[in-house]
């Protein structure tokens, strides 16, 4: 009686168990296949009704919602955007949403855009935003987006600060006024460079907004940008003569073409016709690849088959690479193959560590090895120091070995002295320690013919 009592209590055990179990394991099915068990519950169904013939529809041929032009156009509205923007407090995807938005703006809602903007607490991310939507305004209508930032400046300034009417700008609103000459120049390159060369003249005679023009168009057509820079540079009249024909401007360009494509900034530079801006744009192109890559630079000089060019190549890598690590460019240049190459190289990279960094050049000359090569590069080193330190560069013409080339670095320097101060000049060539034969060629210089420099 005891054991059939306690299977008794063993089976009152288990079947509830197994009831517990048993539903679990059908939610679990259920909720595995939610498409089987409902396939299975409508065949059930349709049997019991005597309809299991037709099609038994399937969770795939569900309606989709149809998107109306409506619902698109409030999906991507931007100046809805803008605001939800404006009220995120995780900077990064505030700024992440304001720039998605500015990209979808059109020139009849992007003022909108602006008095929205304007409702952001100030500091650098909304000063940054500004900068991105002057610069999509430019984009999108060049002139427009310009009259805004100077209509800003002329209310924002009295008396003769501002933009005066010769189209000129002061230091505070130059940035805004480049964001919109960059993203201009991105759709209309022409236009903008046009309007930069009739507007864009600042007191100082920098153009900002030609440069930023340049950059703009560069962004679609580096090639363009330089050529205008380098061959259209008589209307930029206050560029003339500041670095280049450019004004320096084309250097910039070029410096990023190298780094943005080397192989294809040589091969530009190579094919330009003009004798004479085939000659700026290889030296600059040179020198910008000596920054970055001197060895590299240096095959591409040396495999240059015509030798003026050749030349032109092998200075502008001499200037680069001595900017960059003048020891190392003193080197290479001192030990190239051919003499006049070398010299020419070395005199190139001297005078750009001279002027950097004056003291170490001659350091470096002072351990060379005696002879012409040293002579040389005395008289490079007095060329370059007789500005910034006339009593050195004089030590420096003293030792020079040479006659020759001592009376030759000097005469220059002394007879425009002696024609300002002949008593002054007359006293330092005879008190100096040049040979006698020097001191005669400097105070009579007619009755010396001029020599040429040794190679």
């Amino acid at each position: 009686m005891a054991a059939q009592k306690r299977k008794s209590h063993l089976i009152l055990f288990i079947w509830p168990a197994t009831l517990v179990v048993a539903f679990f394991l059908g939610r679990l099915t259920l909720s595995n296949d939610t498409s089987a068990a409902y396939q299975a519950a409508l065949k059930a169904s349709q049997n019991e009704a005597g309809v299991g013939s037709q099609k038994v529809p399937t969770l795939r041929d569900t309606p989709k919602t149809v998107e109306t032009p409506e619902m698109a156009e409030a999906e991507i509205d931007p100046l809805l955007q803008i605001r939800n923007a404006i009220n995120e407090s995780d900077p990064l995807k505030q700024m992440s949403l304001l720039t998605n938005a500015f990209s979808k703006l059109n020139k009849d809602n992007i003022l909108e855009g602006f008095a929205l903007l304007d409702t952001m607490p100030d500091g650098q991310l909304k000063r940054q935003m500004e900068t991105l939507l002057l610069n999509t305004w430019g984009k999108i209508d060049g002139p427009a987006a310009m009259e805004y930032v100077l209509s800003k400046q002329d209310e924002s300034t009295t008396g003769g600060g501002g933009r005066g009417r010769g189209g000129r700008f002061d230091d505070g609103n130059l940035r805004d006024t480049m964001s919109v000459m960059s993203g201009w120049a991105e759709t209309d390159p022409r236009a903008a460079v046009g309007w930069a060369e009739e507007n864009g003249t600042t007191n100082r005679g920098r153009n900002t907004a030609m440069m930023a023009a340049l950059q703009g168009w560069a962004n679609t057509d580096i090639e363009g940008a330089i050529d205008y820079a380098m061959n259209e540079v008589e209307s930029i009249s206050d560029q003339a003569g500041r670095g280049g024909r450019g004004g320096g401007m084309e250097n910039f360009l070029i410096n990023r073409f190298v780094n943005e494509d080397p192989q294809a900034a040589t091969q530009w530079a190579m094919s330009q016709t003009d004798p004479q801006t085939r000659s700026e744009a290889i030296a600059s192109t040179a020198r910008s690849l000596a920054n970055s890559d001197p060895e590299r630079a240096s095959l591409w000089a040396q495999s240059i088959s015509d030798p003026e060019i050749q030349a032109e190549a092998m200075r502008g890598t001499a200037s680069g690479w001595a900017r960059e690590d003048p020891v190392a460019a003193m080197d290479w240049a001192l030990n190239l193959d051919d003499t006049a190459i070398a010299n020419d190289a070395t005199k190139t990279a001297l005078s750009t560590w001279a002027r950097e960094d004056p003291y170490s050049a001659s350091d470096y000359v002072i351990n060379m090895e005696e002879g012409v090569t040293k002579d040389n590069a005395a008289a490079t080193l007095t060329q370059n120091l007789i500005r910034q330190d006339p009593e050195m560069a004089m030590l420096w013409a003293e030792s020079i070995s040479d006659p020759a080339i001592q009376t030759q670095t000097l005469a220059p320097i002394t007879q425009g002295w002696l024609k300002k101060n002949p008593e002054e000049a007359t006293n330092w060539i005879n008190s100096s320690g040049l040979p006698d034969q020097t001191k005669q060629a400097l105070l009579n210089p007619t009755d010396v013919a001029p020599k040429e420099r040794p190679k």
